[in-house]
């Protein structure tokens, strides 16, 4: 059973939220349509519906580098957990829907009522009033991101609060007595709970508007009500504590109703941003020096002037069209001045605080409440001053081999230092066949992600192996991110149009090309290049080999170098010998070379291979030989992101996965 308003497409992929007549478990359907006529078919469908489907069931895939989104855990807030890729699919609406399911074919077709209204008042009203993301207003919600006022846009308590309010002013208008008023809105609250998309912080706000209406009955304080809500809230959702929306939705709601009368206007405002900047860090790594000013100026704004507008145009829109038309207008002025203000400077990439700083500076702050004075100020000041330091000057260095799907991305970190070396970028190839166009690529979610909690703005060095879109596809998302200095490739490559296309006229700073060959070493960089000899065209058997000390491992960088190749390489330096070998070619049969493998006599043997990819990597052939040769082998197909982090004489290694999660899609052998 699948309801209108769980269904979502983009191009020919469609995914829905949907439930098991049989079993009643909830479960989330993937499905490919044949054409573009059976995606506008299930799209557009406002009734309940019945999908007859086949297809493989597996569990939600967990989040497999470090501070990476974790879809698995998202879902589990709403008691899903498996997935089904439909192959064949048949729909029926021969269903007789309930109550709460009126209520969520209502969201549909409200949805499908506003995308009838001009762009941007009909994104406004999708995400203000039901919830809904909208990819038209993309743009947009990176600008409010980056000024801190992403709350502004999802369904939150304010929303709740301001919607009640609007209700109340007009029923009071056509002379409703308080006592049905009252009465009205405890029934249409939960409700609307439901049409507004049912979100942990749509939850909170209701609980406790129905707590405040019912108050005269049940004798609680407005910090019962908030408590109330709370215990509801983890009924519903036991991890919702975890989440940055629930943290920011009851954190807010509870300083709120605790606050000093003395602590108004500014300083409220700024008090407000103060609670709630260490669980933002630690979600978004981010902050811009504009939120302060912007949540004091904005919000009253928002909620005086846009939000009002946004309700009355969605009641008007057919009777008074020329109402929306000019909210329309200032929508569009609204949206220009956020995107005036994101592109000021004062963005700072501050990373992710470890729990216990963030614990610190969340009991100083809220020790502040009662000692809101100039020397506290400074003291927190001081905190943060400290803990961005060891953020960016970390005393350990790292390699870290990304979990980048089918491909290669390696980030080195450098002890006491920001510099930043990163090798490959991973990619996805293309075949010909149809694919979905993601907003945002694999590596955004990934080694991009990972690169902002560490803090990280500049990379000092890219090394690129060779030219294929697995090793350099994501480099225009990496530009576009970060300012990079100089782009290291083998000699011969920098001349082709398969990298120079790749870098984007938008990107932070133009790098440097630079070409390289065997014997040369980069100024700061303990990198050394072993491969190519000669310049070449930046294919497999061009590929630049890396070798170079961390700590006490000696580590190798293969790219997709082939057996001849590696050969080469032994030959030209008989007495080579390593502690860690990144496997050439994705642990394919046509690299790794038996005596190769032999010579160097590796402890470990990393492979970045993407799970059932189509090469069927890592071949067997090759696991076999690393088993001869007693070198451990570890996959991120297996084992996720791997990290390697050392400190002097010390070190440890780290992996995203224990080894296990994907033992149902991986080859037999790969498990052992």
């Amino acid at each position: 059973m699948v309801l209108p308003d769980q269904v979502t497409s983009t191009d020919y992929f469609i995914s829905a939220r949907a439930t098991d007549i049989q079993t009643g478990e909830r479960i989330i359907l993937v499905y490919f349509a044949k054409n573009y006529q059976e995606v506008q078919k299930i799209s557009k469908t406002r009734e309940l519906m019945r999908w007859t489907i086949s297809g493989n069931e597996h569990p939600l895939e967990p989040a497999t580098n470090f501070n990476q989104f974790d879809s698995q855990r998202y879902y589990r807030q709403f008691h899903i957990y498996n997935q089904v890729n439909c192959k064949q699919l048949r729909i029926e609406n021969d269903y007789q829907p309930g109550l709460t399911q009126r209520c969520h074919i209502l969201r549909a077709k409200l949805s499908t009522y506003f995308s009838y209204f001009p762009h941007p008042l009909a994104s406004y009203c999708q995400q203000l009033i039901l919830g809904m993301k909208n990819d038209q207003s993309a743009e947009m919600m990176e600008n409010v991101k980056r000024l801190g006022l992403l709350h502004l846009f999802c369904i939150s308590g304010m929303h709740a609060v301001l919607i009640t309010d609007c209700l109340r002013k007009g029923l009071v208008r056509i002379h409703f007595n308080r006592e049905d008023i009252e009465w009205l809105l405890i029934i249409s609250l939960p409700i609307y709970l439901i049409i507004g998309g049912g979100s942990i912080s749509l939850i909170r706000a209701v609980i406790m508007a129905e707590m405040n209406l019912i108050q005269r009955v049940t004798g609680l304080s407005p910090l019962d009500g908030w408590a109330m809500s709370l215990l509801g809230g983890l009924l519903f959702d036991p991890w919702l504590l975890l989440t940055l929306g629930g943290q920011l939705s009851y954190l807010l709601s509870f300083t709120l109703q605790v606050i000093p009368n003395t602590i108004r206007s500014y300083r409220q405002s700024l008090f407000l941003n103060l609670i709630s900047l260490p669980s933002i860090l630690a979600f978004t790594y981010e902050i811009h020096l504009l939120t302060f000013i912007c949540s004091f100026l904005i919000i009253p704004f928002f909620s005086e002037i846009i939000f009002p507008a946004v309700i009355i145009s969605t009641l008007l829109f057919k009777w008074l069209p020329l109402f929306p038309v000019i909210v329309n207008y200032l929508l569009k002025e609204f949206e220009w001045l956020l995107g005036e203000l994101s592109s000021w400077p004062g963005l700072i990439r501050f990373g992710k605080p470890s729990v216990i700083i963030i614990w610190i500076l969340f009991i100083v702050t809220l020790q502040m409440m009662d000692h809101y004075r100039l020397r506290p100020l400074l003291f927190l000041a001081g905190l943060y001053a400290i803990a961005f330091i060891t953020i960016h000057v970390p005393l350990y260095g790292e390699v870290t081999f990304v979990d980048i799907g089918q491909g290669d991305s390696i980030i080195i970190r450098y002890p006491l230092s920001n510099r930043i070396e990163l090798i490959d970028t991973g990619g996805k190839l293309l075949f010909g066949k149809r694919l979905v166009q993601a907003k945002r690529d694999y590596a955004t979610r990934t080694s991009i992600n990972y690169l902002k909690s560490c803090g990280v703005s500049k990379i000092d060095t890219i090394y690129l192996s060779h030219h294929d879109l697995d090793h350099i596809g994501y480099l225009t998302s990496i530009l576009q991110n970060f300012r990079v200095k100089q782009i290291v490739v083998p000699k011969g490559m920098e001349k082709q149009h398969s990298l120079i296309r790749l870098i984007p006229v938008n990107c932070q700073q133009v790098p440097q090309i630079l070409p390289v060959v065997a014997g040369n070493k980069l100024p700061y960089s303990k990198l050394r290049v072993l491969h190519p000899f000669d310049e070449g065209e930046g294919k497999n058997e061009d590929s630049m080999v890396l070798i170079g000390i961390f700590g006490q491992l000696k580590f190798m960088f293969m790219g997709d170098l082939d057996r001849q190749g590696e050969r080469n390489v032994i030959h030209r330096n008989p007495d080579l010998r390593v502690d860690v070998l990144k496997l050439g070619h994705h642990g394919s049969k046509t690299s790794s070379d038996p005596q190769f493998i032999r010579q160097l006599l590796p402890q470990i043997g990393i492979i970045s291979a993407g799970r059932q990819n189509r090469y069927g990597h890592p071949n067997q052939e090759t696991l076999i030989t690393l088993r001869k040769n007693n070198v451990k082998s570890v996959s991120t197909q297996k084992y996720g992101m791997v990290r390697y982090r050392y400190y002097g004489n010390n070190y440890h290694w780290q992996t995203k996965l224990k080894g296990d999660e994907y033992g149902w899609m991986l080859p037999r052998l790969n498990n052992k």
